[in-house]
């Protein structure tokens, strides 16, 4: 029968009333195991699933920590040496990548097949909220979450399996709580039972990113006052590249996996005759996986053109924004003009009586309004030429300054 997932415990969990730390070597953890068709759950230490010499049971499913704490603990080695674990599956090229599947087979002398083990890692990158508010008046940073998850598995042909998980999200640790029609006959029946399970958390994962996608869409700037949160929206796009490279790598494992049951099934055709309907059953739960992954990577590439609309419609909307900006900037620039125009048409018209005025009111002119017995009259004095001797070199100098300056400063551009 299934477990209810209230049964298991959150990996790592403290025992009794010790305070032994997760992260140390006493740690102990979750473990399901099936036995001549009964489920059972316990808490094992990593020394006492290496060392301890209990019977083997059928099925055992070991929900361990991240393989970076495992590293930290200095435990891998011991996983290694009991389990074989191969030690490229604990390197930091391995650790960093997007994910990878390896698959090895060993031999009992001439006796045939005695093991087929397989190593390999899913990654999936979660917003921690599934819908933030993401409007352009508030500048929200997008949080977010990377599941990496490990696995090792490795299966005899007398019908044992054990089940190595390395940092497990709480939903897929529940959902695997499910395993009661798991078949021994195949190497790679768990394998489809999981992927099942991991095409849901990148279903989650997606739908996540979606939701944001839809929510800045729906919270386009207005073209009256563009503000867009260009920011946010690369934020966006980068995890959704990052989304879409998960999805591409998690269908190449998937498409491995297929090639490995292939290859199992061509080599040890004499062991599956019992369970031909099995293993084909198992091959067609994998195709229809990796059907369904190529399905979200298409949506999360879709997710990335959506997002590219989104961010050169803000990029045409404030270049719209800014064009009209520079028409109204230019009508007034024009009507600025006319009005200097007005100006100087005005200034020109009265100049000229302006300067007469001028000139006139000067003392080298004299009027003499006259009386009774003398008549009026103007004079004129004879040093008025003094003033055209000071005014034309003046005005000369001063349109020669003016030339100059005009000059220079062309020749400083």
């Amino acid at each position: 029968m299934p477990l209810e997932p209230s049964r298991l415990e959150p990996t790592p969990r403290r025992v009794g009333r010790s305070n032994r730390s997760a992260n140390s070597r006493d740690a102990r953890y979750d473990c399901i195991c099936r036995d001549s068709d009964n489920w059972t759950t316990e808490q094992i230490s990593i020394q006492d699933l290496c060392y301890r010499a209990d019977p083997v049971p059928e099925i055992r499913v070991i929900f361990l920590p991240g393989v970076a704490d495992i590293e930290s603990l200095g435990v891998h080695y011991q996983l290694s040496s009991r389990f074989r674990v191969p030690h490229g599956f604990w390197s930091s090229v391995a650790q960093n990548a997007s994910g990878f599947l390896g698959c090895q087979e060993t031999t009992e002398n001439s006796e045939g097949l005695g093991s087929f083990s397989s190593s390999f890692i899913f990654l999936v990158k979660e917003p921690v909220k599934s819908n933030p508010l993401l409007s352009v008046a508030n500048n929200v940073k997008i949080s977010y979450i990377w599941h990496r998850m490990g696995f090792y598995t490795i299966w005899s042909p007398f019908k044992t399996l054990v089940v190595l998980c390395f940092g497990l999200p709480l939903p897929l640790k529940y959902s695997l709580s499910s395993l009661a029609h798991l078949s021994l006959d195949n190497p790679l029946s768990f394998h489809a039972i999981l992927t099942e399970k991991v095409i849901a958390l990148y279903d989650t994962s997606l739908w996540s990113w979606r939701n944001l996608v839809r929510d800045v869409e729906q919270n386009r700037t207005l073209p009256e006052n563009p503000q867009p949160d260009y920011v946010t929206m690369h934020e966006l796009a980068r995890h959704a590249i990052h989304s879409s490279e998960t999805l591409a790598v998690a269908i190449e494992t998937i498409a491995s996996l297929i090639q490995e049951h292939e290859i199992f099934f061509n080599e040890n055709a004499s062991l599956l005759v019992v369970s031909i309907t099995q293993s084909k059953q198992a091959m067609r739960a994998l195709r229809s996986h990796i059907a369904l992954l190529r399905c979200l990577y298409l949506r999360s590439k879709a997710l990335e053109e959506r997002l590219r609309n989104e961010i050169n419609l803000a990029f045409n909307t404030v270049a719209q924004h800014d064009s009209r900006i520079a028409v109204l900037i230019g009508k007034s620039t024009q009507a600025d003009s006319a009005a200097v125009k007005t100006i100087s048409v005005l200034g020109l018209a009265f100049l000229p009586g302006t300067f007469i005025c001028a000139l006139f009111s000067t003392s080298f002119f004299n009027f003499s309004p006259g009386g009774s017995a003398d008549p009026q009259h103007w004079t004129i004095s004879e040093k008025f030429w003094i003033y055209w001797a000071v005014a034309i070199p003046l005005t000369v100098a001063t349109v020669a300054c003016w030339f100059m300056w005009q000059r220079l400063d062309s020749s400083l551009r």
